[in-house]
C-alpha cells in the first residue's frame, strides 16, 4: 500500500517538467483517497496551476517512494522558485533550507565528489539572490534554521547567518559567494573524523579533542584536491577556529594573520553552535549566547566584527530581548 507525503501547493513551478506523480487528497466518510492529479514526466502548465487555483487546494501529495525526485526537482529549478514573485519569502527560504539540506548531506557522505561541491556553490548563488530581492530574508531565513545541532544543519545555518551578516557588511557579490560556500564547507573536514567522537554527549578527552582540532586542516586538504575552489573560501575552512589573541587551531594565529572571512566564521560558527541542541549542551537564547560572546572578547573575536555582529542582530532578531528567565551564564564557555 503506498505511502503519501504533504507538499506546498507553491512546490511546482509552471512550464518545468514534474519528475514525480502528483496526487490530491479527497476525504470522505472520515477515509481518504488520493486523486491522481498530474503524472510524472508531464509539464505543469499555467492551465493546470490555474485548476488548482480553482480547486482551492491547500496541499498536494506525493508517494514517499519519490521523495528523492521531489528533492531533485527542487534543486534543479531552485533559481526559477526564488525567482518566482508569486511565492512569499517564507516559501523560498523553505525551499531553499529543504534543498541544502539535502546537498549538504551529499557533501557529507561524499566529500570527494566535485559535483557534490559545485551544487553547493551553486545553492549560495541562489540563496545570495533570494537574500538581495527580499527584504524580509532575515526573518524568514531564520525561521526555517533548524536548532537541531547536526554537522550538516551547522553547516547551512552558519552560512545562511553568514551571508545576511555579509550582506550587513556590504560585502560585493563575489565576496558573498566565497564566504558562503566557505561556510557551507567549513566543516567538511568532518566527514572524515570518527563519528562517535562527534557525536558524543559527555566532555571530549584531551585525546579526542585532538583528533577532532583536525577537521579544518583536512577540510582545506580535500578542497584543495578540487582545485577550483576560491582562496578566499578556503580562507573559511582553515580559520575558522583561530582565536583573536592566537590561542585557536590548528596554526594558533591570530589578529591581522586571521583573514576578514576567519574572524567573521569564528564568531557565526560559535553563535550558531551556542543557540543549537548539542549533544552535550542544550541551545542558550541569543540574548544569553552574545552576552557571554562579548564577555570572551577580545581573547577570542575581532572586536570590532563583533560589536557589528551583536548590531546586525539586535534590531532584527525579536529573540535576542532580555526577557526574564534569560540567564547570562558566567560558566558557560565559547564553542570550541
Amino acid at each position: 500500500m503506498d505511502e503519501y507525503i504533504a507538499i506546498s501547493i507553491n512546490a511546482l513551478v509552471e512550464n518545468a517538467k514534474i519528475e514525480f506523480d502528483v496526487f490530491l487528497k479527497s476525504d470522505v466518510n472520515g477515509r481518504s483517497n488520493y486523486i491522481l492529479f498530474c503524472r510524472g514526466n508531464q509539464q505543469f502548465s499555467p492551465e493546470r496551476n490555474e485548476e488548482l487555483l480553482n480547486r482551492n487546494a491547500e496541499r498536494l501529495y506525493i508517494s514517499t517512494k519519490d521523495i528523492d525526485k521531489y528533492l531533485r526537482y527542487q534543486e534543479k529549478n531552485l533559481k526559477c522558485i526564488v525567482e518566482d514573485s508569486s511565492k512569499s519569502s517564507l516559501q523560498k527560504s523553505g525551499v531553499l533550507y529543504q534543498v541544502a539540506k539535502n546537498l549538504t548531506q551529499d557533501v557529507l557522505d561524499d566529500p570527494k565528489s566535485g559535483q557534490n561541491i559545485g551544487r553547493a556553490s551553486t545553492w549560495v548563488g541562489n540563496t545570495i539572490t533570494h537574500i538581495m530581492q527580499n527584504e524580509n530574508t532575515f526573518s524568514s531565513l531564520f525561521e526555517v534554521t533548524s536548532k537541531d545541532y547536526q554537522t550538516y544543519t551547522h553547516s547551512i545555518n552558519v552560512s545562511v547567518i553568514g551571508l545576511l551578516f555579509g550582506k550587513y557588511l556590504s560585502l560585493t557579490p563575489n565576496e558573498l559567494e566565497c564566504l558562503g560556500t566557505g561556510l557551507l564547507l567549513h566543516d567538511i573536514g568532518k566527514s572524515i573524523l570518527p563519528q562517535d567522537i562527534l557525536n558524543k554527549d559527555n566532555n571530549l578527552t584531551s585525546k579526542e579533542f585532538n583528533i577532532i582540532k583536525k577537521h579544518p586542516k583536512a577540510g582545506l586538504d580535500l578542497l584543495e584536491l578540487m582545485g577550483d575552489i576560491d582562496g578566499l573560501s578556503l580562507k573559511v575552512v582553515i580559520q575558522h577556529h583561530e582565536n583573536n589573541d592566537g590561542t585557536g587551531y590548528p596554526y594558533g594565529i591570530g589578529g591581522s594573520d586571521i583573514h576578514l572571512f576567519g574572524h567573521i566564521s569564528r564568531i557565526v560558527d560559535a553563535y550558531d553552535a551556542m543557540t543549537s541542541d548539542r549533544p552535550f549542551a542544550a541551545a542558550m537564547k541569543p540574548f544569553a549566547t552574545l552576552s557571554i560572546l562579548k564577555k570572551e572578547n577580545p581573547l577570542y573575536f575581532n572586536e570590532e566584527l563583533l560589536r557589528e555582529f551583536i548590531c546586525f542582530l539586535g534590531p532584527k532578531d525579536q529573540r535576542n530581548k532580555c526577557r526574564i528567565d534569560d540567564i547570562l551564564s558566567t560558566t558557560t564557555s565559547v564553542a570550541k
